[in-house]
């Protein structure tokens, strides 16, 4: 049997089972996923990039400086900071929910090259005139991928035991295996979040097409869990 596979493999299967393992990985996500109307992939590819340089960050910064610094203090801190950002997502993603419902509103997506960007379709009804359709046009709203690279990056960067992720690469004898293993798993990583991204925000959609305030009851529901969640790190962290 070939086993000069198993290294990439072995890494990719590791990194996808610790970011699907993870509630506070996927409530990070998901409230940004569900903001957006389409291109949903970059979101979570975007989490798994920033959380692979997170992990970069932090071992580098304990392998070098461990002897200077309390590196195991700055995790800390960092889950910490981890549990603020998910209360924050969480708490905007409830707010626009909600104010969605209320109103009545509608995204609506454009696109300008890369970017996609959102404006708000109000619905007003008159006696005289029926429905009319009105647009509201507000400042575009860049969608979360920034936002979702830098909470990757202070997940990758809040915990020391990601370090326990990384340990099987000096098990290998050969440096090959080791990097194997390491580019596995970077790219298990990515491909893991990226196709719950991928997943999540098309199954919206399609709920969205048979009940069209469906999408508002999700961004509550996804918004309200990142809160939790975020209290419960926070207080885990102290």
């Amino acid at each position: 049997m070939n086993w000069s596979a198993f290294p990439l493999v072995a890494g990719m299967v590791t990194a996808m089972w610790h970011v699907w393992s993870g509630p506070d990985h996927l409530a990070a996500v998901t409230p940004l996923v569900l903001q957006r109307r389409r291109r949903f992939a970059p979101v979570g590819i975007a989490w798994g990039v920033g959380h692979t340089i997170g992990m970069m960050l932090i071992g580098g910064l304990y392998l070098l400086l461990q002897s200077y610094l309390p590196v195991d203090r700055i995790s800390a801190h960092s889950e910490q900071l981890v549990g603020l950002t998910l209360v924050g997502v969480g708490a905007v993603a409830v707010f626009r929910g909600r104010r969605g419902w209320m109103h009545h509103a509608h995204p609506h997506a454009h696109q300008d090259g890369d970017e996609v960007y959102v404006h708000v379709h109000r619905h007003h009804h008159t006696l005289s005139e029926g429905h009319r359709h009105e647009h509201a046009h507000r400042e575009p709203q860049r969608q979360g991928v920034l936002t979702a690279l830098g909470i990757g990056i202070l997940h990758g960067f809040g915990g020391i035991a990601h370090l326990l992720l990384l340990l099987p690469t000096l098990g290998f004898s050969h440096t090959w295996q080791s990097a194997a293993y390491l580019g596995g798993f970077f790219g298990g990583a990515i491909a893991a979040m990226g196709s719950y991204a991928a997943v999540v925000g098309r199954m919206g959609a399609r709920i969205e097409q048979r009940m069209p305030r469906a999408r508002f009851v999700l961004q509550i529901g996804s918004g309200l869990a990142a809160v939790l969640i975020g209290i419960y790190w926070m207080a885990a962290g102290a």
